[in-house]
This record gives structure tokens, C-alpha cells and sequence, in this order.
């Protein structure tokens, strides 16, 4: 995710350079051959291609809502995440206090801290189709021979948890209530990550963004042939303006739609989870803490 809040024109313009250079060709191209081999062609009303360009605009920002709207609900997705993690840490260290009298309650406390930051990892991983095996640096040996296999590591590793309170709850070290209470919490990592996977797996319809391709490229290769009869060769400065504008916005909507695949403008996972992992670990008075993450060429967090 960026994190300044100016972009340069170098950075604009970087990731859609092949589009632009093919647009200058298009609109160059488009302008010299109606001009030189083809005078006498009849010219397309211009209140015509404007009625044309305002549905194109409609059809973009509907196509750049919509992406946005995939890409927030991505970020407030992993805002819950971090939110609910600090509140599963601070309530397994009330139920599992660590004091001498009750050693098995530390044991406990730190298992179900270390198993969710593993499960955090573990669904970053599924997300971004990564396979580091982050998550084993904080599972057991048993644990993560057991989590290795199965198709969702991050459901089994809630599993786990969700055995181990209730084994703590039948051995007297919590009641019921805080049995639920914990429950309650495995359910909204669960929600969470189900609402993660939806968005991962939920295609954009793809004929629509196809069309928008489609209808921004006809836009491009007319409104030259609108413009010869009155500016000639200016023609192609404005379209390419023109045709700049469209793509761009297009071409952010496009790497909106995906936010979780580890692009500069994704949702920056990593750097969320080592923040995440850096709290629970102070609220366990672990010495050994990783530090935060660094920000990627200045400009954005992984």
C-alpha cells in the first residue's frame, strides 16, 4: 500500500507506459491516415462522439467504484484482523494469567498467542499464493505437522485453538463463559478470513471490464477523426490527452480489483501482520521481537 500522499508523474505514468505508447501510435496513426489518404471522408458529428464519451465516463467510474469498493472492504477486512488479535491477546492473558502459582496457565496463554500469530500468516500466505511457511517459525513440531497437510492451514490452525480452550475449560483452568467469550473470538477470525477468501476468489465479471476495454479504445480512434476538420494535426495531441485520462483511471481501477497479490497499491499484509505479531509478543514480555517492516523504496509497505 502507498503510503505517500503524492505520486510523482514518473510513478504515474511508469506501470501503464506500453498503454501510452500504443495510444500515441493509435492516435498518430488514426490522424495522419484520415488526413493524407482519405480528405473527402465525411467527418462524425461531434455532439455524437460526446453523447459516446459521456457513457464511456460512466462506464469508467462505475468500473473504478466498484474496484474501489473491493479494495477498501480488503483494507477494513485486515483492520478487523488487527483490532480483534489485540483483543484475543489481552483476553488470553486475563484467563491464562503467567504467575508461579499457575504455570500451566502460561504455557496456555502463550500456545494460543503464538498459534494465532501463525494463523495470521497462514491466511497471507493462502491470499498471496506464497508458500514461505512463515507460520511454522510459531507453531510446534506436532502442530505444524498437522496443519502442513490440510487444504486451509489457517482453518486448521483455529481448530487447534479451538481444542485447546475447551480442554482448558474441561480442566478447570477457565469456565464457561470465558469458554464462549474465546469461541466468540475464533468465530470472528474465522469471518474474517471467510471475507478475505470471497474477495480472493470472487472474480470481477470479466465481460464488464472487457467492454470498458473495448469501448475505451473505439473512443480513442475516433475522436481524432472528430477533431481534424478543426485543429488538423493537433488532433493528436488532445486525443492522446484524452485517451490518457480514460486509461489511467482505468488502469487503477484494474489494480484495485485485486488487493491481496502483493502489488504496491495491495493491501499491505505484511507490514499489518508484523504489527499485529510485535503487540501480542510484548503482551506476552517476550524479549525476542521482530521489528517492523520496512517501507519498499520509500514509497509503499508490503
Amino acid at each position: 500500500m502507498y503510503i505517500k500522499h503524492r505520486v510523482s508523474v514518473l510513478e504515474l505514468f511508469t506501470p501503464a507506459w506500453k498503454s501510452l505508447l500504443l495510444l500515441v501510435a493509435v492516435t498518430t496513426a488514426v490522424t495522419i491516415v484520415y488526413i493524407e489518404l482519405r480528405p473527402q471522408k465525411a467527418v462524425p458529428a461531434a455532439t455524437l462522439v460526446s453523447g459516446f464519451i459521456i457513457a464511456i465516463s460512466f462506464f469508467v467510474a462505475f468500473f473504478s467504484t466498484q474496484a474501489y469498493d473491493r479494495w477498501w472492504e480488503a483494507r477494513k477486512i485486515w483492520g478487523s484482523y488487527v483490532n480483534d488479535s489485540r483483543s484475543f491477546a489481552r483476553m488470553v492473558l486475563s484467563f491464562f494469567p503467567h504467575s508461579d502459582d499457575q504455570p500451566q496457565c502460561a504455557v496456555i496463554s502463550t500456545r494460543l498467542v503464538h498459534r494465532h500469530i501463525a494463523h495470521l500468516y497462514a491466511i497471507k500466505e493462502r491470499l498471496r499464493q506464497e508458500s514461505t511457511n512463515e507460520y511454522l517459525n510459531y507453531l510446534s513440531e506436532e502442530d505444524g505437522h498437522q496443519v502442513s497437510s490440510s487444504s486451509s492451514v489457517a482453518n486448521s490452525i483455529l481448530g487447534l485453538q479451538g481444542k485447546e480452550i475447551v480442554a482448558a475449560e474441561q480442566n478447570g483452568h477457565i469456565d464457561g463463559l470465558k469458554l464462549a467469550q474465546l469461541n466468540n473470538m475464533l468465530n470472528r477470525f474465522s469471518t474474517s478470513m471467510g471475507m478475505a477468501e470471497r474477495i480472493k476468489t470472487t472474480v470481477f465479471p470479466a465481460h464488464y471490464s472487457a467492454i470498458v476495454r473495448v469501448a475505451v479504445w473505439v473512443l480513442i480512434i475516433i475522436f481524432p477523426i472528430v477533431l481534424i476538420g478543426q485543429i488538423g494535426y493537433w488532433a493528436i495531441l488532445f486525443s492522446t490527452l484524452l485517451g490518457m485520462t480514460f486509461l489511467l483511471i482505468y488502469g487503477v481501477g484494474q489494480a484495485l480489483l485485486t488487493p491481496f497479490e502483493g502489488a504496491p497499491s495491495d493491501t499491505p499484509m505484511s507490514s499489518i501482520i508484523r504489527t499485529s505479531e510485535i503487540n501480542q509478543l510484548e503482551e506476552l514480555g517476550e524479549s525476542d521481537i521482530p521489528p517492523p517492516l520496512e517501507v519498499v523504496d520509500g514509497r509503499y509497505l508490503m
